[in-house]
């Protein structure tokens, strides 16, 4: 607030906070203060009418040795404290001593400071002794509070206790308000001193640092409000050469404004003792008298021990008030919970059921904007309202709970809204998105009687820039709007303990929702394996029963000789690397659940199945492009059409001849707006072969090439047989790609050198199959190895007998026998240490248990040159 003098400008109110109250430089002149060396116990500093009660002036006084004018017990008390202040930031003790120069006793405390050892003393003066001394009235005092009723009554039956202890003709109890305001909350009286019980007075009477020593020190007295100050000689401390920080001292002298404040109230004498509640100030008793009034230090322990002890009793007093309610909001909150656990839609479960979230906390009405959807019950704004109520929540990042009691007041937008919800609490029950729970109370009209005009808390004095505090204290009277009734603490603590419920049967149903939704993906992920692994099994089938047909001559069982059987071979070693390739793909695609294969990864493997064996190591391939996924019907069409290019390279063209080359670039192209007409390409181009010559008839890889992918996914696929080497130019609408990333990738696939073919040593090889054709199959390729085969067994039982009773150097085993995991044989074999191979149909490891994933792989379908490579390498295992 600023204050304005038509003559000087403005006064800043603020101004009362900054006031230097702890390091006035002054005390009261009813006792004298001196500071000490800590070490020597020389007087450093001294306050105080010390030529009438010790006979020195203050600057008489300085540089004397204490233990010069007081007992030995006495300085070896405050060599006590001093050591006791070596534990911490503050000690401090009440004693009494005789000052033997001038016969005088007095009650003293000491402080340990910066500056060195304060010594505050005050002479004992004659007064009737304490009935029971100080602890006897605490005693009786507590006595008389003990049965009050409520908090009401225990507050006025405190401030009657306190009144008739001290003589003050006023003591108030006077109570902080969240704002800081004060309100006198009860009041003990007598005489003609004036009333002020229920007056209201502004948080600017009682500043901030005001407020701050109030918690740290419990009593204040003031004896005479017109005294003169006696300041410190010298001023600024000999040790620190800065001003005495005087905060924890009964005599430090008090602010001129507050002075003037009481002298305003008619007030001569007063004594403010602290209400603490949580480790904060409460409020005050606030002790007034028309006269000045000096209380015996021993008095001034017993208040303020009463005080501490009425703070104790006034938490559990408060907490006993709150007991009911809390119970009855639990015993809600037990029921909602019972509810919402039961109740798939939680929000349906909040609301519609008996109780609900209008009778957890009394309110007019409650809102819930949860995933998005508005719903509520009683009288609420409407959701637009609501609406954008939760995003000034969001922005401001308010915390999980928060309530207000003046929402126009916080928010400028609440006044709209005034009339049903100048009284909002909130909770929070998600990060991101946000979801809130609102109660809502309306708008209640109050009036609130303050002492003097709370807008006009100080004045200015004419010709002067200096604050002033306000002269009236008669009631004003003012009517507060834009309020309601006020969250209470027990309201606040049910509402974070349901968001805490609530946040934990979220999490419960989401981490229930990701279970399962892993159930889901596992089941369908074993699903697509054992899909794979019976589509691998089929061709497998498949290819060794075109191979045994073909090794019989056919149906008939005829031998095939000359150039029908060399046809015939060709067929049969033609088809099995077509189901191989049909097989890769599909591998692929397993693993992305079927969602789309790799074209690069598609493309490698068929390169890497043709080059390899041809002599040199020269690169044989470039693919050139970005990363693609093709949906599943595009990449098996694709797949065919390039196992059949590379053939025909592998055979007659680039791949057939050390030095040939294959390019193989691809692209997305995008044409039209928002990409219409976009097309998917690719271009395959061989250089460095033997001379292309156009064929003379369409074979069944041309077919394949130029009408798969047209007649599967409506592309095109153009063959040219230029003379330096066969190019193919594929186009593919671009709804059959998945994914792709527009920087293209550069790879390059090298032949391998040939190598012989090492002999296979003679071994008794255990061969567990349960498909007849490809058991026969590997049985002809083992025997053909020169290897003896044990077997073959196509069930669990008799294969498990085998592998724990044979003499058998390694084993074929397939990992499925008739629905059966073939688990146990391989533990058998493995305690064996016996190596063998899984010959399986799965394209990954995610099928086999973890201490199987590192054994060698056979996969179905195999070539016979695959097969022999995997069992050399097998039979070289240590």
């Amino acid at each position: 607030m600023v204050v304005t003098n038509p003559s000087f400008g403005t006064a800043d109110l603020t101004n009362c906070d900054r006031e230097p109250i702890e390091i006035p430089g002054s005390i009261q002149p009813h006792g004298i203060l001196v500071v000490l060396h800590p070490e020597s116990l020389v007087i450093l500093q001294a306050a105080g009418p010390t030529d009438v009660l010790l006979g020195l002036t203050a600057e008489d006084l300085l540089g004397v040795e204490f233990g010069a004018l007081v007992s030995a017990d006495a300085i070896q008390v405050i060599r006590d404290i001093l050591t006791r202040a070596s534990h911490g930031p503050r000690s401090e003790n009440l004693f009494s001593f005789e000052v033997t120069a001038v016969g005088q006793r007095f009650d003293a405390a000491v402080h340990a400071g910066e500056a060195g050892m304060i010594v505050e003393m005050e002479p004992v003066k004659s007064a009737p002794p304490l009935p029971g001394g100080p602890l006897g009235l605490v005693q009786t005092m507590l006595a008389s509070v003990q049965d009050a009723g409520g908090l009401k009554d225990f507050c006025q039956r405190a401030a009657e206790e306190v009144q008739r202890a001290t003589g003050f003709a006023r003591v108030m109890v006077y109570r902080f308000n969240e704002d800081d305001s004060g309100h006198v909350f009860a009041e003990a009286r007598k005489g003609e001193i004036g009333t002020y019980l229920d007056l209201h007075f502004p948080a600017s009477d009682i500043p901030a640092q005001a407020r701050d020593l109030y918690s740290r020190n419990w009593l204040r007295l003031i004896v005479d409000a017109r005294y003169q100050p006696a300041p410190l000689a010298p001023t600024l401390s000999p040790l620190t050469g800065a001003p005495v920080n005087l905060s924890h001292c009964a005599l430090r002298s008090v602010s001129p404004l507050h002075l003037e404040y009481l002298a305003n109230m008619g007030v001569r004498a007063s004594m403010s003792v602290s209400i603490m509640r949580g480790g904060k100030l409460w409020g005050l008793f606030a002790c007034h008298h028309d006269q000045p009034r000096h209380l015996a230090p021993g008095l001034r322990a017993a208040c303020e021990l009463f005080a501490q002890m009425f703070s104790f009793q006034l938490e559990a007093r408060i907490k006993a008030d709150t007991l009911e309610e809390a119970m009855r909001m639990r015993d809600i909150h037990d029921r909602l919970v019972a509810v919402i656990s039961g109740e798939p839609d939680i929000v349906h479960g909040l609301v519609q059921h008996q109780p609900n979230l209008q009778d957890y906390l009394p309110s007019s009405g409650v809102a819930l904007w949860l995933d998005g959807r508005y719903s509520s019950i009683g009288t609420t704004p409407d959701e637009g309202k609501i609406k954008k109520l939760a995003e000034w929540l969001t922005t401001s990042n308010a915390p999980g709970v928060w309530a207000t009691d003046r929402l126009p007041l916080v928010w400028e937008d609440g006044y709209d809204m005034a009339e049903q919800a100048c009284g909002v609490l909130v909770l929070s029950v998600s990060r991101s998105p946000r979801d809130y729970i609102f109660w809502f109370r309306p708008e209640v009209l109050r009036t609130v009687t303050w002492a003097g005009n709370p807008n006009k808390p100080v004045e200015t004095k004419p010709g002067e820039l200096r604050l002033s505090p306000r002269r009236s204290f008669d009631a004003w009277v003012e009517q507060v709007r834009f309020r309601a009734v006020p969250w209470s603490e027990a309201e606040i603590t049910a509402a974070q303990t349901l968001r805490t419920t609530l946040l934990e049967v979220v999490l419960q149903r989401v981490d229930q929702v990701a279970r399962e939704r892993e159930l889901s993906r596992q089941r369908q992920e074993l699903l697509l394996a054992e899909l794979d692994h019976r589509v691998k099994n089929t061709l497998a089938n498949i290819q060794a029963l075109v191979q045994y047909a073909s090794a019989s001559g056919g149906s008939g069982g005829d031998a095939v000789t000359g150039a029908a059987s060399e046809m015939l071979n060709g067929f049969t070693a033609s088809f099995g690397h077509r189901l191989r390739a049909m097989a890769h793909a599909h591998s692929l695609l397993t693993q992305s659940r079927w969602e789309g294969a790799d074209l690069r990864s598609l493309l490698e493997e068929e390169a890497r199945a043709h080059t390899a064996g041809v002599e040199g190591a020269t690169i044989r391939t470039r693919l050139t492009g970005p990363e693609v996924m093709l949906r599943p019907k595009a990449a098996l069409a694709l797949s065919m059409a390039i196992h059949e290019l590379v053939t025909n390279a592998a055979k007659y063209g680039a791949l057939s001849v050390p030095d040939g080359m294959v390019d193989i670039s691809w692209a997305l192209n995008e044409s039209g707006k928002n990409g219409e007409g976009a097309t998917f390409t690719l271009d395959w181009i061989e250089r460095g072969g033997p001379p292309v010559s156009p064929p003379t008839r369409r074979g069944f890889g041309r077919i394949v090439i130029e009408k798969s992918l047209a007649y599967e996914v409506d592309g095109e696929s153009r063959l040219v047989f230029a003379a330096d080497g066969v190019r193919c130019h594929v186009r593919i609408p671009v709804e059959h790609v998945v994914d792709w990333e527009r920087t293209p990738q550069v790879s390059m696939t090298a032949a391998g050198p040939r190598m012989e073919a090492e002999p296979v040593l003679p071994s008794r090889i255990l061969l567990v199959e349960d498909s007849g054709l490809v058991a026969m199959q590997i049985q002809n390729l083992l025997e053909e190895a020169g290897c003896e085969v044990v077997g073959p067994a196509s069930r669990v039982g008799p294969a498990l007998r085998l592998a724990r009773s044979e003499v058998i150097d390694a084993a074929v085993l397939d990992v499925d026998l008739n629905g059966t995991p073939s688990w146990d044989v391989a533990d058998a074999l493995a305690s064996r240490g016996i190596p063998f191979m899984l010959a399986t149909g799965y394209s990954s490891d995610d099928a086999l248990p973890d201490r199987f994933r590192s054994v060698p792989k056979l996969l179905k379908p195999f070539s016979t040159e695959g097969f022999e490579v995997a069992l050399r390498n097998l039979l070289k295992t240590p």
